[in-house]
């Protein structure tokens, strides 16, 4: 995927950054709860799941945190690089529904040698409830 590069210039703030929207699968879920040693049923098994009260198999949150890095970095473009990144759980993801992740880029500022901007970023479902609320950090290159 070639992802388009920004600048610091061209950053306004207040504004709206592309919505990405990942469907994580069972066999991704089972596989992140592989690799992260993460072996809480919930994440991989429907009846376990089924039987704490929930609908279906829930993502994990450090999954979730991993797609909001994403999420930075193909706005930023290949140069960007991600500096702080901070988040909050406030409500379930479940398996094979869309995860909805949409940013606001709520300000701008020099710092040392590097031009960096700060973004409100958060999660949804289909429905528009927020499932994760948090901020980012980004260094951009300049133009000149």
């Amino acid at each position: 995927m070639t992802r388009t590069q920004r600048y610091f210039e061209d950053i306004r703030v207040g504004e709206e950054m592309p919505p990405l929207v990942k469907t994580p699968s069972r066999v991704q879920l089972f596989m992140y709860s592989a690799i992260s040693w993460n072996l809480h049923r919930i994440h991989y098994d429907r009846e376990y799941a089924a039987s704490e009260g929930h609908q279906d198999v829930l993502v994990h949150g450090p999954l979730q945190g991993t797609f909001l890095g994403q999420f930075m970095t193909d706005w930023g473009g290949p140069e960007a690089r991600l500096r702080k990144i901070g988040w909050i759980n406030r409500g379930r993801a479940f398996v094979e529904q869309p995860y909805i992740i949409k940013g606001r880029v709520t300000g701008k500022r020099e710092s040392e040698d590097l031009s960096l901007v700060d973004c409100e970023i958060w999660s949804e479902n289909e429905t528009g409830e927020r499932l994760l609320v948090g901020q980012a950090t980004i260094s951009l290159p300049r133009r000149t």
